[in-house]
């Protein structure tokens, strides 16, 4: 705002200069210069001379002394009208992005609000569902058809009690809750992790494995790091195939950081889908994740968390399978350097 009042003020200010340069030494000069001569000569001849010589002077003066002037208000003028106009793009570029942002978080409430309806009437439909038949007299008889509905039940409310832990799970990440930050055995954190992945791999026929050497720690908030690695095991298992294998393999940096992989053998990722990792709602609209449920807040939560630790979470899909890159740093110790 303030270059553009420059700008608007900038010709009537260059104009008052130039005239006050061209009159204040003009005037000086005429009467100065005409005392002078009259002092110095005494015949008209050659004060008509000095006279002459005197206005040619004055005006080869004058003229030099506008230009300089000139130039350098003209410079001024230049560069400021660059500025401005470069503040002016960049505020355009900076309405225009967020802008952007603005319609990406109007497309990712959207999403959640649409994912979210849709996750949470499923199992509720099937809870009602069921509790009605339960209150039917053929069905009431029935101490095996009770049980299973009563199974189907108890099922639908672990996946809406998953749901609500993974919102909020996201929601306490957001709003920074402080992270407890100590050496954590990274291999027994690993077994932890596919112990609590173990009913989900059984039920998709997926093998989970654990390479990570003995005695790695890295240095973590234990809560964090199991949601993490849970997170990335069950998006893992979800997009993996029957009859396929998730590993995780970890080791030590050269800066002295951990750098822990979860791999899969399933399809890969598209690059678009890859590009967008980190952000909320991944699997909206995706035909990767068709028939997977859940609200695709997986990989948000665990990349979330990973940079709450100062780390970074990639992702490689070279040479088939998904393989999802964490990277924490410093604090690795092996036993070696203890």
């Amino acid at each position: 705002m303030g270059r553009e009042k420059w700008l608007d003020a900038a010709p009537a200010r260059t104009a008052r200069r130039v005239a006050l340069v061209f009159l204040l030494p003009s005037i000086a000069w005429i009467v100065f210069s005409d005392r002078v001569a009259e002092v110095l000569f005494s015949d008209p001849d050659t004060l008509s001379l000095f006279q002459t010589a005197k206005g040619l002077l004055y005006v080869g003066s004058i003229t030099i002394i506008l230009y300089l002037v000139v130039r350098g208000l003209m410079t001024s003028f230049a560069e400021r009208t660059h500025a401005a106009l470069a503040a002016r793009e960049a505020g355009a570029e900076a309405l225009h992005q967020a802008q952007m942002e603005s319609q990406a978080l109007e497309r990712a409430k959207t999403q959640f609000l649409s994912s979210v309806s849709h996750e949470l009437r499923t199992p509720l439909n099937a809870v009602i569902g069921f509790s009605e038949m339960l209150g039917q007299p053929d069905i009431a008889r029935s101490v095996e058809r009770v049980r299973d509905y009563a199974g189907e039940i108890a099922s639908a409310g672990h996946n809406l009690l998953e749901l609500v832990e993974a919102i909020v799970a996201c929601a306490e990440a957001e709003v920074g809750r402080p992270l407890r930050l100590e050496r954590l055995d990274l291999r027994a954190e690993a077994l932890r992790a596919a112990g609590n992945a173990r009913v989900r791999a059984q039920q998709c026929r997926t093998d989970v494995t654990v390479a990570v050497p003995d005695d790695l720690l890295v240095r973590a908030d234990a809560i964090a790091l199991q949601q993490i690695l849970f997170a990335l095991l069950d998006n893992a298992i979800a997009h993996t195939p029957p009859q396929t294998r998730v590993e995780i393999t970890a080791g030590v940096l050269a800066d002295g950081g951990v750098r822990l992989v979860i791999a899969d053998d399933g399809p890969g990722m598209p690059d678009a889908l890859r590009d967008a990792i980190g952000k909320p709602f991944l699997r909206a609209g995706d035909p990767m994740t068709a028939g997977v449920g859940g609200l695709g807040l997986g990989l948000y939560l665990a990349a979330l968390l990973v940079r709450r630790h100062g780390g970074e979470l990639s992702v490689d899909t070279q040479g088939g399978g998904t393989r999802i890159m964490l990277r924490f740093p410093g604090g690795a110790v092996t036993p070696a350097s203890r």
